[in-house]
């Protein structure tokens, strides 16, 4: 139950703020595993159509908002299950030499970000306010430099603040 004087929306409106900030790119489709090496052109065709996906994905599940922390809780666990498997495929990308140091920094950034967006879940679950603003601002704050190590590898389409997916 939310604290007196607290609108039971906080929350959820907390939430769709802050999977603006949170997942990256989503998952699904694109290659991954395959034994040879990609060249970089292709690493990056590949990465950005898994977060052009998961974007899609994330849009979809938005469009509903929550209203309540239950609610809130279901969409962020699902969230985190894009993101997961958006980070799986990327990591599964058989990354030139050239690349794959960016690429890990990159990929690391995304984990500390499913973390973050992991500690939201529970203060949803919790249904506290103030835990869940705490994680909704350390996300916002490592949210630049997600963008940074992503354009490093040279996506496009990973961890843009402006789409609905961007960055956990």
């Amino acid at each position: 139950m939310p604290a007196p004087g607290r609108s039971h929306l906080a929350l959820p409106i907390a939430l769709l703020a802050a999977t603006a900030l949170l997942a990256g790119c989503g998952g699904g489709g694109g290659g991954g595993g395959e034994d040879a090496t990609l060249t970089k052109a292709e690493l990056v065709a590949k990465g950005n159509e898994i977060c052009r996906q998961g974007d899609q994905k994330y849009t979809a599940l938005q469009k509903n908002p929550p209203k309540t922390s239950a609610e809130a809780a279901t969409l962020t666990q699902k969230l985190i299950g894009i993101t997961n498997t958006e980070v799986d495929r990327i990591q599964a990308l058989n990354a030139p030499d050239e690349v794959r140091p960016a690429l890990e920094r990159y990929l690391e950034a995304r984990e500390d970000g499913l973390a973050v967006l992991e500690q939201g879940l529970k203060a949803a679950e919790d249904n506290d306010a103030q835990a869940y603003a705490a994680a909704q601002a350390k996300m916002a704050a490592g949210q630049v430099d997600r963008l940074k190590l992503a354009q490093a590898v040279g996506f496009s389409e990973c961890s843009r603040p402006g789409g609905s997916s961007s960055g956990a």
